[in-house]
């Protein structure tokens, strides 16, 4: 066991995991370990007292035991638990995890039904949700047949490109709906650096945010063009912006839920 800690721990030192997640790692290496032995000796026990079958040979029963034990352990979930197991990034810089690399307790709604309480992460680089499965082995769900998903009070819906090309097929984060309706698409990318003759590889955030008016989906570019689309109220808004001394630049994202929030206001 300590040979697993002090294995695990290196990988910390040496940037394979993440500070902090090792504890995640050293589970995850015990539980596979106890897993294969499981499997081996369920094998074992099964075959060697299955009668042969009309051909000759022994019936592979236990596979079947295998799936049935797997089922019962996940019970009304399991139909969440057949994704790909999830890896962590190595040798980077920050995480891919949005809004952090924590485990967030949410829904799902996988295939038209909806999962509960269950313990998962966003992974805005791969734009997939990673699930934390029994025993806490990580595996990624596939995002095609994720409806919606909730992690704690946030929403975020996965929506087609619509008829103007505005939209991609992927998750949008809903920050606020009314008559305007703002959407945020989470992001990240890999960005490379040489730092002292080392290849030095970095999550970078690339949010985008998006505005839904009268049916018609728009990419918000600056403040000016945002203004553009409410112009009704532009006025009212740019004053209600100054009592706030919100600062598009530097708080790009509130003060674009600011914006749509008040024009939302305005019309009740």
């Amino acid at each position: 066991m300590n040979t697993d800690i002090g294995y695990v721990k290196s990988l910390v030192q040496l940037g394979l995991c993440y500070p902090g997640q090792y504890e995640k790692r050293y589970y995850s290496i015990i539980y596979m370990r106890q897993l294969a032995l499981s499997l081996f000796l369920l094998y074992f026990f099964n075959a060697a007292g299955q009668p042969l079958d009309s051909s000759g040979k022994k019936p592979n029963l236990a596979a079947d035991s295998t799936i049935n034990l797997y089922f019962t352990s996940v019970g009304e979930t399991s139909g969440l638990y057949n994704g790909r197991v999830f890896y962590w990034y190595p040798l980077m810089k920050g995480h891919a995890f949005y809004p952090s690399i924590d485990w967030q307790k949410g829904s799902v709604l996988y295939d038209g039904t909806w999962y509960h309480n269950l313990y998962i992460m966003y992974d805005i680089y791969k734009d997939e949700i990673v699930l934390k499965y029994p025993n806490s082995i990580p595996i990624r769900l596939f995002s095609e047949r994720i409806q919606e998903f909730r992690l704690a009070d946030q929403n975020f819906t996965r929506l087609q490109p619509d008829k103007d090309n505005v939209l991609k097929n992927t998750f949008y984060h809903v920050l606020t709906e009314g008559k305007v309706s703002v959407l945020a698409s989470r992001q990240k990318k890999i960005e490379e650096n040489i730092v002292d003759n080392t290849l030095e590889r970095s999550f970078i955030t690339v949010d985008q945010y998006y505005v839904l008016k009268d049916g018609r989906y728009y990419l918000v570019i600056n403040q000016k063009q945002l203004l553009s689309l409410l112009k009704d109220k532009r006025q009212s808004i740019s004053q209600h912006l100054r009592k706030q001394k919100l600062k598009y630049r530097k708080e790009k994202e509130m003060t674009i839920v600011e914006i749509a929030k008040f024009y939302n206001q305005s019309y009740k």
